[in-house]
């Protein structure tokens, strides 16, 4: 996760489920704004050294990431492959037990301001590390169908072609989901804290709703940063 004020309250949730020290990893808005002028390149290091820090403060070798919208992006660099990113070359997979993307934009065409999202699709392409035993899990929020609502079809359209299908306000769920992981669509739940208001749910607003996504193997007795194995 970045940006840690706006993730306090989830951060807290799931420490208390799994029974883990969470790390956030320092992204701001300007990081952001920054970042898809200049490429990912610096916020995946971020994400790196986030990691290293929370394996340096445990006796573990494996880490869960869990990424909200483009984090998801940065995550799935992060775990890597052969090509190298920002001059840079990762091997996150190897430190790394579970990736969870909460309402990330994966599946995006190669045109305008989602080229960057589209190069690493071809770069480090779906679920790249799953035969080596990394699990992959897809969460999509579908409270807005954009057949109703203009605002929530303009959005869609910057990644599908008509936008009158459901999403979470934000992102469409067909856009949210990567081919061969394990998907889940919450009927309920909205993109962030700025598209549900008080009274409605996104992915982290409450223990009720991260219930719901967080894996029932990493609760209470596993931890975000698993026990090394014998």
């Amino acid at each position: 996760m970045t940006w840690p004020g706006s993730y306090r309250r989830l951060a807290r949730i799931l420490a208390d489920l799994s029974g883990s020290k969470v790390h956030v990893a320092s992204i701001t808005p300007l990081d952001w704004i920054l970042g898809r002028i200049r490429g990912y390149g610096q916020l995946v290091f971020e994400v790196a050294t986030t990691v290293d820090k929370a394996l340096l403060e445990s006796d573990s070798n494996k880490a869960v990431l869990v990424a909200h919208s483009v984090g998801g992006i940065l995550a799935r660099v992060y775990l890597g492959g052969d090509p190298p990113y920002g001059g840079r070359r990762y091997a996150g997979y190897r430190r790394v037990s579970h990736l969870i993307t909460l309402g990330t934009p994966h599946n995006v065409s190669n045109e305008g301001r989602l080229t960057s999202i589209a190069e690493v699709n071809m770069l480090f392409p779906g679920i790249l590390h799953k035969p080596k035993g990394l699990r992959y899990l897809c969460v999509a929020g579908a409270a807005v169908d954009g057949s109703a609502s203009s605002k929530a079809r303009k959005r869609y359209e910057r990644f599908v072609g008509n936008g009158r299908v459901k999403g979470d306000g934000e992102v469409p769920v067909q856009t949210a989901l990567l081919s061969g992981a394990e998907l889940l669509v919450l009927d309920d739940v909205y993109h962030g804290r700025l598209h549900s208001f008080r009274r409605n749910r996104w992915y982290g607003s409450d223990r009720e709703t991260v219930e719901r996504w967080w894996p029932e193997e990493l609760r209470v007795r596993e931890r975000l940063v698993e026990e090394p194995r014998a």
